[in-house]
């Protein structure tokens, strides 16, 4: 219902301090959304990374031959892909306000989600309408989980293993649940 109404109120309207409702989003867009962004993930350092990451204690595996290893690879492509879409997004809403490139209904819409707080259809569904990352209702709850994403993944990969998870944080709950029981099958194999 609320966003209903939000679709329905005038869109003309100035807002405070006589800035257009485009300057109000560029400027959000470069003051607080884009620098918030966490950095992008290095595929070869991450490769890298995952070479020599071990398994759980009793297994002498280490790299790919690790299932949740190979679980974390997944998510952080996946990760890397919605990281991108915002990124490019929000570089492509803030040129087009500039004149710099056209202005497609695509980012029109974007323009209009992020000055009523919402977010982004691209960055929630690709082009078929199929679901790509997390839903929530307002963008700033978005962009928080972005960062704590970013934050258990950056973790996980740059240090160590956590002892907890946060399972719905992953794109992939039941492939991480998968993957924990092959692990679990194969200590008490060994």
């Amino acid at each position: 219902m609320i966003n209903t109404l939000v679709d329905t109120q005038p869109k003309e309207a100035s807002g405070a301090g006589g800035k257009s409702r485009e300057e109000e989003v560029r400027e959000k867009i470069e003051k607080d959304l884009l620098p918030q962004l966490p950095p992008d993930f290095i595929e070869a350092e991450v490769e890298e990374k995952l070479r020599v990451m071990r398994g759980p204690r009793g297994l002498t595996e280490t790299g790919k031959g690790v299932p949740l290893n190979v679980f974390l690879s997944q998510e952080i492509q996946r990760f890397q892909m919605i990281l991108t879409i915002v990124r490019t997004t929000m570089v492509n809403m803030i040129d087009a306000i500039e004149g710099s490139i056209i202005m497609t209904p695509d980012i029109v819409d974007s323009i209009n989600a992020v000055f009523d707080f919402r977010v982004p259809r691209g960055w929630c569904f690709d082009p078929t309408g199929a679901e790509i990352s997390w839903l929530t209702p307002s963008l700033a709850s978005w962009i928080k989980g972005l960062l704590d994403r970013h934050h258990q993944l950056n973790n996980w990969i740059s240090k160590e293993r956590p002892p907890s998870f946060w399972l719905t944080g992953f794109f992939n709950p039941q492939g991480f649940l998968t993957a924990m029981k092959q692990e679990v099958t194969r200590q008490k194999k060994a």
